[in-house]
């Protein structure tokens, strides 16, 4: 009977009462996945969002299916971070990885800090802050170290999400090396090792190979070579040549035209070979999707060709998976910031526009938040981000979206206007932001609704001073000198200029690094300007989408969409906007 008085308490919103069945509740029935899901769910409502934390990775752990654990669980992480993960259940947190519709990355900052410090990770990185990096990967490789080369929740972790704790990647990459270097019999030879390695090889396909790689590396890499016929053929020593490449560069590059014979081929061992089947198979389905996306006019502008060659190179950002909306939570969304009569013509069928879509993370968000009244057409200048986004939309099951290669200054060439345009963080990476928004707005129909993303200028001061100084040292932006540009970083250490970026997320991969840092591009506006230009082209200001961690004092009331006031706000508060100025407007 507590079971069912805490779900009929739950319903009236008695949450204190519904907290107090559920905890009896599962007393009597320890094993049960549905009361400590609904136990988490009473404790959030009661502001115990930690304990809710605990209760849904419980739930999970007991029934590794109950989506709507891991999806609740995922959401409190978003913007919770435990003081002290141990209470977490480990197999309900790795469970949670399961689910396509979570965002894996949320996930694993939890994980990375629940191994760093509840399991023997914890020794490994010990001994590398006392001993050294390559004495800790030793360690790890002897039978003390064979318990956290097994952990499932590392492997899981490792597996879906980047990594984003630098302890733990300079023991990685110190693994790494020792791997290449170290006889074989004494590495890959240990069945244990060989499934680690193959989740290394899976960490840097998905940080796209940031990690440092030593002179004395690249020596050994060269003298490595690649037979196809013998992977083929079943050849352990060529296997082995191929997984240890594959853990500096990617196996398509590695196995070019003789990837795409791979049906016949008999590797050993078969797990390999499932693992190389399924990687060339994800990169044909990518390109099976370029080859359907239409094209509108020329990328003519200097810039744009500039910006184009980057994202080509590196598409940005990769993304594996997706907190997914309701069909409801974009007009949920909106009614915070326009009336319901501005909101009507999402009562019938419309037409969004996502200007700068890159890989599709957004557009796949809009698509499914905005629902099956919503057309989406998603342009961008890079054909290898829409391939991907395109791809990532099949996967999520988002059929409304039309992915075309355009230029924002080619966006004329579209024929209809939009209800909607959702542009973030793309037009200050034009030669003329202004003249890109300008264009947008014409695309824009008469009391349609805009969201536009921009660097703030008072925000990115220390970036641009940074990037100033990359510029003036005449770097380039290919993937060794990223690399070697991150070491610098790191080895000054916390004292360094530079020192903010190591609690960045985007320093932990390539194409995140290389957008934040190394951008061919990059344009700062002020609240003032946004202000001047939406007087100009008829815009009205309806309201900031407010970063979490805003300092107390900003505007509200009537003055929440006074941009005046907005900006003697970030006068007093600069690092406000640190992400970008992300805001919505008509």
């Amino acid at each position: 009977m507590t079971y069912e008085q805490g779900t009929e308490a739950l319903k009236a919103g008695d949450f204190a009462a519904a907290v107090s069945h559920f905890e009896t509740a599962a007393k009597g029935d320890p094993g049960s996945a549905i009361i400590r899901y609904n136990l988490a769910q009473a404790l959030r409502h009661v502001g115990r969002d930690g304990d809710a934390i605990i209760q849904a990775t419980k739930a999970l752990a007991r029934d590794p299916t109950l989506n709507p654990a891991a999806r609740l669980l995922t959401y409190l992480l978003s913007y919770l971070r435990l003081r002290n993960p141990g209470d977490i259940d480990p197999a309900g947190l790795a469970a949670a990885f399961n689910f396509i519709n979570v965002d894996h990355q949320v996930l694993a900052t939890t994980a990375l800090a629940y191994l760093k410090h509840c399991t023997g990770l914890a020794d490994a990185l010990a001994i590398g802050k006392a001993q050294g990096w390559d004495t800790a990967a030793k360690w790890l490789l002897s039978s003390k170290g064979r318990a956290v080369l097994r952990d499932p929740l590392l492997h899981t972790t490792l597996s879906a999400a980047a990594n984003t704790d630098l302890d733990i990647e300079l023991l990685l990459t110190a693994l790494r090396k020792t791997l290449l270097m170290a006889p074989r019999k004494e590495t890959l030879g240990k069945g244990h090792v060989l499934e680690f390695a193959y989740v290394l090889i899976r960490q840097s396909e998905i940080n796209e190979y940031v990690f440092a790689v030593s002179g004395d590396e690249h020596h050994h890499l060269e003298n490595i070579f690649i037979n196809p016929q013998g992977i083929a053929d079943g050849s352990r020593a060529a296997s082995e040549n191929l997984l240890l490449k594959a853990l500096y560069t990617p196996l398509w590059q590695l196995l070019g035209e003789h990837g795409k014979n791979d049906d016949a081929w008999s590797v050993s061992p078969k797990r390999w070979g499932d693992l190389i089947a399924a990687h060339l198979s994800e990169r044909r389905k990518i390109a099976e999707a370029a080859r359907g996306i239409e094209s509108l006019g020329t990328i003519g502008d200097e810039v744009s060709q500039n910006v184009a060659r980057l994202y080509e190179e590196n598409p940005y950002p990769r993304w594996l998976s997706l907190h997914t909306p309701t069909s409801s939570s974009r007009r949920n969304l909106l009614s915070g910031y326009f009336s319901s009569q501005e909101l009507a013509f999402m009562d019938a069928p419309y037409t969004v526009l996502i200007a700068g879509a890159g890989t599709g993370q957004q557009a796949v968000d809009a698509a499914l938040g905005y629902g099956p009244e919503a057309a989406l057409t998603a342009i961008d200048l890079s054909l290898a981000s829409l391939a991907y986004g395109k791809r990532m939309a099949t996967r999520f099951g988002a059929k409304s979206i039309r992915f075309v290669q355009c230029d924002i200054l080619n966006a004329d060439l579209l024929e209809e206007t939009f209800d909607v345009i959702e542009s973030i963080g793309v037009l200050h990476h034009m030669d003329d932001p202004w003249t890109g928004w300008k264009i947008l707005a014409s695309k824009l129909r008469s009391g349609g609704l805009m969201k536009i993303g921009l660097y703030s200028k008072a925000a990115r001061t220390t970036i641009a001073a940074l990037r100033k100084d990359i510029q003036g040292r005449a770097l380039g932006d290919d993937a060794q000198t990223i690399r070697d540009y991150r070491q610098e970083v790191i080895g000054q250490g916390e004292a360094g200029k530079a020192a903010f970026l190591l609690q960045s997320a985007d320093f932990f991969s390539l194409s995140n690094f290389r957008d934040l840092m190394f951008h061919v591009s990059e344009q700062h506006v002020t609240i003032p300007q946004i202000a001047n230009f939406m007087t100009e082209n008829g815009l009205s200001f309806h309201g900031f989408q407010m970063p979490l961690d805003i300092a107390e004092g900003y505007p509200d009331g009537d003055s929440i969409v006074d941009l005046g006031r907005w900006h003697d706000f970030e006068d007093a508060h600069p690092d406000s906007f640190k992400g970008m100025y992300v805001f919505w407007c008509r």
